[in-house]
């Protein structure tokens, strides 16, 4: 059918292919049996959640005051599970003998808030590479002013243009402090071993949780503006810190609210400081006794700039 219906080159397309794929059959092979079986299952997974759930899913809002749609809340977890994806991708076969400080930078592209906890509890039993774990836990925080510039890029690009600036310059500062811990690290200059936490994020669980996390922040958010305004958003943005603040923030992205979107800047900066001491606690409390001077430094100096980064704003 190719021959008689299809021009030339098609049908010879067809038939290098053909035998370029069985010339590569047993490296194909070879290459299956490097990976484990679960892996295929995460991919196909993930090729549902994008390819197969996403278009067919109806872009009409649940209720009247809100433009919350069953399309936008699958696309927010859709964009969220590609970054944390990708991120574990990179971490269990592009860096698979990764340090402690690339764990740091790619864990921060999936939750910085969750590899602070790990980092932390490693720096207990380290305490000799305690810097490079200290340097590790800024850097991942680093990450998270660049994931979430990423996300505002995404769905809203008319906030994108007033804040980058502003997530650059934290991201910048986030990462020097990490560099000034790691290059003072003179003592051990042999770097610490990698994490062992290769969980991948595409748990239905981790989706549904998140899924209704986006929901109820709609409703919250809602509800804080219309019933107080600017300062139920901003009491709100300060509460927000202690759980994960991707859903709140991405709705604020996404929402049409009767706000300024200098109010979502100052509001979306505030969540994050709201976060980073939230971090910072667990970093002291579970971490090593020898760091806690320094992470407390560390963040308190992230969190005056940010707030030097809301005042201008």
């Amino acid at each position: 059918p190719l021959v008689v219906t299809q021009p030339l080159w098609l049908f010879l397309t067809v038939v290098v292919t053909v035998l370029i794929i069985t010339e590569l059959k047993e490296k194909f092979i070879f290459f299956t049996t490097q990976i484990d079986r679960t892996e295929f299952l995460n991919l196909g997974k993930f090729l549902v959640m994008a390819g197969v759930i996403l278009p067919i899913v109806p872009d009409k809002p649940i209720v009247s005051f809100l433009t919350l749609t069953p399309y936008k809340v699958w696309l927010t977890v859709v964009v969220i599970s590609s970054i944390s994806y990708i991120s574990y991708l990179l971490r269990k076969f592009v860096f698979k003998e990764s340090g402690i400080i690339l764990s740091g930078v790619l864990g921060g592209m999936y939750s910085s808030t969750a590899t602070t906890l790990v980092l932390a509890r490693k720096s207990k039993t380290d305490v000799a590479h305690r810097l490079q774990y200290a340097a590790a836990i800024v850097f991942a925080t680093s990450m998270m002013y660049l994931r979430i510039l990423l996300l505002i890029g995404i769905f809203n690009d008319h906030l994108f243009r007033i804040v980058y600036v502003y997530f650059l310059i934290m991201a910048f500062v986030s990462a020097a402090i990490g560099a000034y811990f790691l290059f003072s690290d003179k003592k051990n200059k042999v770097m610490a071993d990698k994490l062992e936490n290769d969980t991948h994020p595409l748990e239905i669980k981790v989706a549904l949780a998140f899924t209704i996390l986006f929901i109820a922040f709609s409703f919250i958010t809602y509800y804080a503006i219309t019933t107080f305004g600017t300062t139920g958003l901003n009491v709100l943005s300060w509460i927000v810190g202690v759980t994960d603040i991707d859903p709140f923030l991405i709705n604020l992205f996404q929402g049409k609210y009767a706000i300024p979107l200098s109010l979502i800047g100052i509001a979306s900066f505030q969540a994050i400081i709201s976060n980073n001491i939230i971090k910072c606690i667990y970093a002291v409390v579970v971490g090593s006794h020898e760091n806690r001077k320094t992470l407390i430094l560390a963040f308190l100096s992230i969190i005056v700039i940010n707030l030097i980064c809301i005042l201008i704003l």
